[in-house]
């Protein structure tokens, strides 16, 4: 009886044991799972959101800045034709003026006494030589020629007369004249120049390297007096200024304004320009070792570094030449727990669209071609009604008869 009791003893304390076994393992279990659940959610949680966006096509260009004079668009210029002291001076600066008004005298009294004394010495002999010629003693052919001599030194004469007064040449407002009574010009002298009401522009010189990047209707901003003011390229020279060595070029300015004639401003115009290329924005190009880099977020959206190659730079874009894929997720926002290998969250998929460029000249062949078919089928319906009342006239001719 008493063996049966301590095998019975035995086996309590075994299956004690084991549930005590059972329980510690269970225990264990339970802080194992919950330890790594939670681990699993800090990860989740530590893992930076960024925002990606793609290449696309655009243009860049790069800006240049010089000083200009402006002026208004329409301006003549007033130019003594004839050497001499000013002896009379007929309009002030701001002074109005209608076409042929004189502006002053010039005491052309030398060059118009000599251009007298050729053509009186001209006209005795065209007179002498016009007696033989009615007489039959010299050829039609001599005569033509003592003739043609006496009118273009007549016509000297008489233009230096009236050179000596200097007029205005169009409508206008005085400006700039520079005269002082009794003081000796030579020809070829500006006197002043005569503004009309209208637009102003900006005269500015550039060197032949800029030249070559500069085209007209290219787009430009005046800066004055800490404003800024638009206008585009009107004109450019060719031909290079001997005074300043540069090449002029104008630029009407289309803001309004009450610029003064002959002040200086400051014009910021594109010199090099480059279409339709693959840009990016300049802060989302990093730099290592003057290597310029890209962060990129792969399908399983781990960040990794992607070497490119860069072209033409602005404030703002830069020309990416390395050829990427246009579904390329490239990092578009910072995260200081970012760095190449790192696990990410994409917030936001950025959609970009193409800025495609299409050159001026081809709209307006273009609209030419279709001008010219509409011209063509305008011409068409002419000649077919011109056609039909021929017809009705001959018709009508025919019932007549």
């Amino acid at each position: 009886m008493s063996e049966q009791n301590q095998n019975g003893k035995n086996i309590g304390g075994k299956i004690v044991y084991l549930v005590i076994i059972v329980i510690i393992i269970a225990a264990l279990a339970f802080m194992i799972f919950k330890r790594l659940t939670t681990k699993k959610e800090v990860d989740l949680n530590s893992i930076p959101s960024v925002n990606v966006t793609h290449i696309r096509k655009g243009s860049i260009a790069k800006d240049i800045s010089v000083m200009g004079t402006i002026l208004p668009t329409d301006t003549y210029y007033v130019v003594a034709k004839v050497g001499g002291d000013i002896k009379k001076i007929n309009v002030s600066n701001g002074d109005y003026v209608k076409k042929g008004d004189p502006i002053c005298e010039i005491d052309a009294s030398k060059e118009i006494e000599a251009a007298f004394i050729q053509y009186d010495t001209a006209k005795k002999s065209y007179v002498r030589m016009e007696k033989l010629y009615k007489a039959g003693d010299i050829s039609l052919q001599s005569f033509e020629s003592v003739k043609a001599q006496y009118e273009g030194l007549k016509l000297a004469y008489d233009t230096k007369v009236e050179y000596a007064i200097p007029v205005a040449v169009a409508d206008g407002y005085v400006e700039n004249t520079n005269m002082t009574e009794n003081t000796s010009i030579s020809q070829g002298t500006v006197l002043c120049y005569i503004t009309s009401e209208g637009a102003k522009e900006i005269n500015f010189g550039v060197t032949e390297r800029v030249l070559s990047g500069v085209k007209l209707n290219d787009k430009v901003t005046i800066e004055k007096s800490g404003k800024t003011y638009d206008g585009y390229i009107s004109n450019i020279s060719n031909l290079i200024n001997s005074q300043t060595g540069l090449f002029n070029v104008k630029a009407v300015i289309t803001s309004d304004n009450n610029f003064a004639s002959g002040i200086m401003a400051k014009v910021t115009f594109p010199y090099i320009e480059k279409h339709n290329i693959n840009i990016l924005p300049n802060e989302l190009v990093y730099y290592e070792a003057s290597m310029p880099y890209i962060f990129v977020v792969g399908n399983d959206n781990v960040i990794t570094k992607k070497y490119i190659e860069v072209g033409l730079e602005n404030e703002k874009n830069s020309e990416i030449i390395t050829n990427l894929d246009k579904n390329l997720r490239i990092v578009s926002t910072w995260n200081n727990d970012m760095a190449e290998g790192a696990t990410v969250n994409v917030v936001k998929d950025e959609k970009v669209e193409d800025e495609i460029y299409i050159e001026e000249t081809s709209k307006k062949v273009e609209k030419t071609e279709e001008e010219s078919i509409a011209s063509n089928s305008e011409v068409e319906k002419k000649e077919e009604s011109e056609g039909k009342a021929d017809e009705l006239i001959i018709d009508k001719g025919l019932e007549d008869k």
